[in-house]
This record gives structure tokens, sequence and C-alpha cells, in this order.
């Protein structure tokens, strides 16, 4: 059965009974396991408490196993790669990328080593091999993917230390920017607020800030109209037809974003486009916003595509939230269908949190 939490998580729990004593045992939270799965392992569980064991007393005792296999030598970098890899989350594609650029960069280098035994000076030579053949945006991806790997270690005390280096990496090279160039270090996010709080043109002010709050595409922040919003709920719900994926998309309002939409209705009606351009009838266009940043003097190195970049990279690793979370509010959706129908909300309390941390740290910058 599907167990509700009233944080809003949920878990499936099979109960079983054995010598006379009910018992329940946890398969795992959805949506990470499907229903399908969650059957599966019911049914091997049952199996098990046909025979008299009890699969509590069975997984403890694998749970030691796996712990005792992991301090021999056998125990790799490799190991915990496919121990990490098989608890991950994402599409496949985004899976496949990892997979990839570990094959590539990481695992011919230190993939035979414990993973206690691998030093700093390891994992920046794996970075600067990176850099010297012109990847300096993977660099970067894979110096993230190693550090999440090693803080599932932490969490599994399977190390006591992560190698992997923190920071802005500013000993290497900086990638040049792409199509859509994006602040991406904490400490340059400051000038690029305060820049926007002083801009004299309210609309596209208030558009800035609306997409920096929330970090959805230009196109969907543009084109948004008032029936969209429920300011008392603190919801956005994106329909569709509107969404690159056409999936409805629900964002959480944060404080800040509730009261910028409230002044915003002040200004302009309600019924129509939330940020108008010069015609009512239609929105403003991306490159209004992008010619405002420009004058802003932020050409070329911001967009307003960009604070899709922006928040993803310091959410996850300056702020240290779950990229889980940080994935389906950038409505990077699930492949999977069966999941996919039901996850509109998921991560919902998670989500609300994320959004008003971002928004207060965005206020912080000035």
């Amino acid at each position: 059965m599907l167990i509700v939490r009233p944080s809003g998580g949920a878990s499936w729990v099979l109960e079983y009974r054995l010598a006379g004593e009910r018992k329940p045992l946890t398969l795992g939270s959805y949506p990470d396991v499907s229903l399908k799965a969650a059957r599966e392992m019911a049914d091997q569980a049952r199996a098990l408490v046909a025979r008299g064991v009890d699969p509590l007393i069975k997984r403890r005792d694998d749970d030691a196993r796996k712990k005792a296999e992991r301090a021999t030598e056998m125990y790799t970098v490799r190991s915990l790669f496919d121990e990490w890899m098989g608890k991950k989350s994402g599409s496949e594609v985004y899976l496949g990328d990892i997979r990839a650029a570990f094959v590539k960069d990481v695992l011919p280098e230190i993939g035979a080593e414990r993973p206690t035994e691998v030093t700093r000076r390891q994992v920046l030579a794996i970075l600067r091999k990176a850099e010297a053949r012109g990847a300096l945006v993977l660099l970067r991806r894979v110096r993230m993917w190693m550090k999440q790997m090693y803080e599932y270690a932490l969490d599994a005390e399977l190390v006591s230390a992560s190698p992997v280096p923190t920071g802005h990496l500013k000993s290497f090279l900086q990638a040049e920017q792409g199509h859509f160039p994006a602040i991406t270090n904490a400490g340059e996010v400051a000038p690029l607020m305060r820049s926007i709080r002083g801009y004299e043109h309210t609309i596209v002010r208030n558009a800035l800030l609306l997409s920096a709050y929330l970090f959805q595409r230009p196109s969907e922040i543009r084109e948004a109209v008032g029936a969209e919003f429920d300011l008392d709920a603190a919801l956005w719900v994106i329909p569709p037809e509107r969404m690159k994926k056409r999936r409805e998309h629900w964002v959480p309002l944060s404080r800040q974003a509730v009261k910028l939409l409230r002044q915003q209705f002040g200004v302009v009606d309600p019924a129509g486009y939330v940020f108008p351009g010069r015609k009512y009838e239609k929105p403003l266009s991306e490159n209004t916003l992008n010619g405002a940043l420009d004058a802003l003097g932020f050409k070329a190195r911001h967009t307003a595509h960009g604070f899709r970049a922006m928040a993803r990279t310091i959410l996850e690793e300056h702020l240290g939230v779950d990229e889980r979370h940080v994935e389906k509010q950038l409505a990077h959706e699930e492949e999977n269908k069966t999941r996919r129908a039901y996850n509109r909300a998921e991560y919902w309390a998670e989500r609300v949190q994320l959004m008003q941390v971002w928004s207060d740290w965005l206020d912080q910058q000035h």
C-alpha cells in the first residue's frame, strides 16, 4: 500500500505477519519506486515470509554484508559509481551524459582505486585533462557529478572526506559564452540584481525580476497571462501548450514573486498579458529583455535565458539544494511516461521551500 506522510512524501509499505507478529516493510519512496517495482519487491518479500524468513532481518543482514564488502579491496570507485548511479534519478539522456563522462574521463584514471584513497591531486588531474582538450563546460560538470558521488559516499559512511575541489575553479580556463550567456558565479549576482532593481522601465524591470525569482523559460515569463496565476495559493500553472514539452507545469510562487505580481496587476490589465509590450495585444519580446540587460552592462555576460543556468548552478553548488528538486522546477521532465503522468506536483513541499530559499538569497544580493 502507499502511505502518504503529512509532509507530502509517500512510500510503498508491505505489511506482513510472521510468528504471530505484524510488521511493516518499507519498499521505497514514491515516485522513485514505481508501482510495478513495488509489486515485484512485495512478491519477493511474501516469498521469503512463506519460507519463514523475516524480510526485515534479511534486509538488515544484506546491508551488513554490503557494508563489509565495501570495506574490502574489491570496493572501488567503479563500485561506488555503480551504486550511486543506481539510486540517481533523471532522464535517460541526463544519466547517459553522466555515464559517458565518467567512462571517458573519470573511471580510466581512478576507477580501480578505493574511494578513500583518491586524492585531490588525482581529481584535479582529471579536470586538467578535460581543460587541455578544451572541454571547459564539461570539466565543471564532471566536477559537479564527482562532488555529488562523494556526497553520497559521505552519507553512506563510505568515506570521511571528499577529495573533490569546491569553489569556482578560478585557476582553470573559463568557458566561452554560448548561445545563452549566464552569470553562474555566486559572487557576481549582486551587481546584476542591483542593476535590474534600478532599471527605470517598470514592466521590463518586473519581467526581469520575476525571471530571476522563478527561472522559467523567457517565453513562459513573457507570454504569461493573469488567468494562469492564483496569488492566494501562491501558484502559477503554465498550460501545456506554452511548455517546451507540451506538459502542464506548476510553479510555486515565493513571497517576493507574489508581491511583485500584485504590484504588476496594479499596472496592467490582469485579464491580459502580465508583461505586455508597447502594443498591449502582444507580450514583451525576448529582444526587449536582452536589450535591457545589455544596456545595464551585461552584454555577452547574461541573457534572459541565463537566469535558468544561474539558478541551476548556484542552487546546487552554492546553496546545496537537491538537484532533483531543481531539475523538476526547471521542467526537465521525467521520460518515464507512467511516472510522468503523476508528477506535476512531485517534490511539491521541497520545491515550495526551494523557491523561497532562492528568492530570499537573491534579495540578500545587494
